[in-house]
């Protein structure tokens, strides 16, 4: 569920002026922001309980509503993280394909590419074949491959193999709906093996470790839907914890939508959702980057009725943060100030503890995304 920086910022100011008053709207009830989970969901949807391989392919039409993408990220054996993103159609306004790729080395700053493309680019139906420029996005759940061409990124690029290792996954359909209007989420790679180059400054090296992939899309601004999530990843041993608390607007509801899974290899040991699951802030902290005003919570930790619990913790070790108004068109800058806005996107190098009912907690690391619109 992860994002590129600068995608976040655009997204998350359009529709800005019309903030205060969306704010204190009362939901009307076919608006009401939904986990779709019901049977009759998945008749309308067209989709099974079994993810098919073409649920990773091209899901929506080319038309202005709408957006697509698809994440990579991995957590390299060097200590080194990596982040790459194809997207089409996030620009509201102007309907462009966009790459980026972000590497964060050993106890470094993130180095970060993003690049913009008005042709068209090539996107397969029946499997993920995302094609942008020189660009390419290709698997089937079970195997991908990534390549994005340093020669056009100025010295920044990967031939990366990702190789599945735990069995696709998403909350029941995946689809969040308010009522016509959705953000859907697919767990394509909840866990897989890394293998390949990574070239930075046009330096190629051979790197392996532990990747993921999900897959993203819809037909309006999460910033319509959303006024924030918390989203995780991380191994824990032979365990992979994937979780996030999506908090919707209030003229959406004001509903709660949290959701935690946990595998390995062998299983599903954990797929929580609606009244299954909850998640609770910690304690607020400074947030390690002093630009960012406001205090953040200093953890998150997701709990299940039968006992299990999964707690992600901010820590000093920046992946990413970005005052999403940085990009933003004077005029907006300004209405978003006047408002009170502060949206900010952050991505920590997270510590990671898990205690499966009835067992003795473990300790991890992952990645954890604390995503503020407003």
């Amino acid at each position: 569920m992860s994002f590129s920086r600068r995608t976040l910022g655009l997204g998350a100011v359009a529709g800005m002026a019309a903030l205060a008053t969306a704010a204190c709207a009362k939901a009307a009830p076919d608006r009401r922001l939904r986990l779709a989970d019901q049977p009759e969901d998945y008749k309308a949807l067209g989709i099974g309980q079994q993810i098919q391989v073409s649920e990773d392919g091209r899901r929506t039409e080319a038309r202005p509503e709408n957006f697509e993408w698809w994440y990579f990220d991995g957590l390299l054996d060097d200590g080194s993280v990596v982040v790459i993103w194809f997207g089409d159609n996030w620009f509201y306004g102007t309907h462009k394909r966009a790459v980026s790729i972000e590497v964060t080395p050993p106890g470094g700053k993130p180095r970060r590419v993003l690049k913009q493309f008005d042709e068209p680019g090539e996107f397969a139906r029946d499997h993920a074949d995302v094609r942008i420029g020189p660009h390419r996005f290709e698997g089937n759940l079970k195997t991908y491959t990534i390549h994005v061409d340093a020669a056009q990124t100025g010295g920044m690029g990967c031939d990366l193999v990702l190789h599945q290792r735990l069995a696709s996954y998403r909350p029941a359909t995946g689809h969040m709906l308010s009522g016509e209007r959705y953000f859907a989420w697919l767990v394509a790679v909840p866990e897989g093996s890394v293998s390949g180059e990574l070239t930075l400054d046009g330096v190629t090296r051979s790197v392996t470790g532990s990747g993921y992939h999900d897959h993203n899309w819809g037909n309006v601004s999460p910033r319509d839907l959303f006024d924030g999530w918390w989203w995780g990843r991380a191994q824990v041993g032979a365990d992979t914890t994937i979780a996030s608390q999506l908090y919707g607007r209030a003229d959406v509801g004001g509903e709660k939508i949290t959701l935690l899974y946990v595998g390995d290899p062998a299983s599903v040991k954990v797929n929580a959702f609606g009244t299954a699951v909850t998640a609770a802030e910690g304690a607020p902290i400074k947030h390690p980057d002093p630009e960012h005003v406001r205090p953040i919570a200093g953890s998150v930790t997701f709990a299940t009725q039968a006992g299990d619990r999964v707690q992600f913790n901010a820590s000093n070790r920046l992946l990413t943060s970005a005052n999403l108004l940085n990009n933003a068109p004077p005029a907006m800058r300004g209405m978003a100030q006047l408002a009170g806005m502060k949206p900010w996107y952050t991505r920590f190098k997270s510590p990671v503890s898990l205690t499966l009912a009835g067992q003795p907690t473990m300790e991890g690391e992952g990645t954890l995304e604390r995503f503020e619109f407003k």
